[in-house]
C-alpha cells in the first residue's frame, strides 16, 4: 500500500509475485513468448484507489526493427519513424497486428488517447518505476500516463506506437500490441509500458 499526491491510500491488486504469474498465466493462454506491454490502471474505490495490472503481446513491425537497425548503425530515421519522439495511441476493438501494419491496419484507434510519452522515456533499465514488471538491463522502455480528464473508453484492446501528431493511412508503426481488455473512466489514471528486449544467449 502506498499514498497518492493526495495522501489517499493506493492498494496493489497483485503482489510482485502475483503480476509476475499474471505475466506468465497470459503467456500461456494466449502462446505467447513474452507478454511486454503492461497496463496499470488506477481507480478510485469507495476512500481508497485501487493499481490493478494487465498484460499484453506486440510485435515490432518491420518499420520498427528499420528504425532499431538504423539508430544502432548511428544512422538518421527516416521521416515518419522517429519512434524516440513518439507517441501511444490505443484501440478499443480486438485486432490481429501484423509485421507490415500502418496506421491504416489498426482497427478503430482512439484518437482522444493519442499522447507523448512520459518525460525521460524511452529508456533503458527502468529501474525507477516499480510499476513496470518487464524493465531489464537489455530493455528499451516506453511509456506513458493518462489522467482522468485525458480520454474514456469501455473496451481497451490494444495499441501502437507511432511518432505522428495527426496520423494518416501511411503512418508508419513502431510496434502493434493487443492487451487484456479493461475499461478507462474519467475518474482513472492509467499507464502503459511496452518493453523490448534485445534477444540474447
Amino acid at each position: 500500500m502506498s499514498l497518492n499526491n493526495n495522501n489517499t491510500k493506493v492498494i496493489e491488486a497483485l503482489s510482485l509475485d502475483e503480476r509476475i504469474e499474471a505475466k506468465l498465466s497470459y503467456q500461456d493462454k494466449n502462446h505467447v513468448d513474452n507478454a511486454n506491454v503492461e497496463a496499470v490502471l488506477t481507480k478510485p474505490e469507495g476512500s481508497y484507489f485501487v493499481k490493478d495490472w494487465f498484460f499484453g503481446s506486440n510485435i515490432v513491425t518491420l518499420d520498427g526493427a528499420i528504425y532499431y537497425a538504423k539508430k544502432s548503425a548511428g544512422e538518421t530515421p527516416a521521416t515518419n519513424e522517429n519512434f524516440g519522439a513518439g507517441r501511444f495511441e490505443l484501440r478499443d476493438a480486438a485486432d490481429t497486428p501484423a509485421d507490415t501494419d500502418t496506421y491504416t491496419n489498426v482497427l478503430t484507434p482512439i484518437t482522444a488517447s493519442r499522447q507523448v510519452f512520459t518525460s525521460g522515456y524511452p529508456k533503458t533499465n527502468d529501474t525507477g518505476d516499480a510499476d513496470n514488471t518487464g524493465d531489464g538491463v537489455n530493455v528499451v522502455s516506453y511509456a506513458t500516463l493518462w489522467t482522468t480528464t485525458s480520454f474514456s473508453a469501455n473496451t481497451i484492446q490494444g495499441g501502437m506506437i507511432h511518432d505522428n501528431a495527426s496520423p494518416v493511412g501511411a503512418t508508419k508503426l513502431l510496434t502493434h500490441f493487443s492487451i487484456t481488455s479493461f475499461a478507462k473512466t474519467t475518474s482513472d489514471t492509467l499507464k502503459i509500458f511496452c518493453n523490448h528486449a534485445l534477444a540474447h544467449p
